[in-house]
């Protein structure tokens, strides 16, 4: 729900976040001041704090007690919300049939060549916030691509308005109702970012990107192996949303 300041939007737990953040994965920072959360639903050891997981560094998962304690962090003031990431419609629901506390939102890939219809009607009807990661596409990351801003349909819309094919994108995601966290810490592409919040798309615009061809590009092949992880094929760990 969008709060009375149109970049902001109002969570479940009446708290606002802003509709357009600045992502800290990529950039050094206090580990202190970065808080931790369910970025998928599965556990690796201690020590697995690399990109891509080993097989011998899986563990399992008892997700009720985990969002348990999670829920008690939140009842003695550590934190102000809770939430999750990459969680499909259907993880949500298994959520949901035993969480005290709704996830406040639920952070997962979206752009126009992934649009996360089934998943974004879900969290409307339980109040879930959707906030898009990589809603350019991930272009500078390792599993990034630039097929996004690249697209024609994109870059004609951008050239209609006036505006940056990264605008386009982005403006995208808050048209949907969404809040966006981009990783650049460019001051240039930080202020072009911010002019999303300035673009208006029109029916015509919204109609051509629905026509665009869907592909996620975060496909996460990393987190399936055949003995030690929970998931053993993408359809699994997606739970056929892909």
């Amino acid at each position: 729900m969008r709060s009375t300041n149109t970049n902001e939007v109002v969570l479940n737990s009446g708290n606002t976040i802003p509709v357009l953040g600045f992502g800290t994965y990529s950039f050094e920072n206090d580990r202190k001041t970065t808080e931790q959360a369910i970025h998928m639903a599965l556990k690796l050891k201690p020590w697995a704090n690399y990109a891509v997981p080993n097989e011998e560094d899986f563990e399992p998962l008892e997700l009720e007690s985990t969002w348990s304690a999670m829920e008690k962090c939140l009842e003695l003031g550590f934190c102000k919300s809770i939430g999750v990431s990459n969680f499909s419609s259907s993880k949500l629901q298994t959520l949901l049939d035993f969480a005290s506390v709704p996830p406040a939102l639920n952070q997962v890939e979206m752009h126009p060549m992934w649009r996360q219809t089934k998943l974004r009607e879900f969290c409307g009807d339980h109040k879930i916030h959707v906030t898009a990661y990589s809603p350019l596409g991930g272009p500078g990351n390792a599993w990034g691509s630039t097929a996004v801003v690249e697209n024609p349909i994109i870059q004609s819309i951008a050239l209609k308005h006036n505006a940056t094919p990264a605008q386009v994108a982005l403006r995208w995601g808050l048209t949907k109702g969404g809040s966006v966290v981009v990783k650049s810490f460019n001051q240039e592409r930080m202020r072009e970012n911010m002019g999303a919040l300035d673009l208006r798309l029109d029916d015509q615009d919204l109609h051509g990107i629905e026509k665009m061809e869907e592909r996620k590009i975060m496909r996460g092949e990393f987190h399936v192996n055949e003995t030690t992880s929970p998931y053993k094929t993408i359809q699994e760990l997606w739970d056929d949303e892909i």
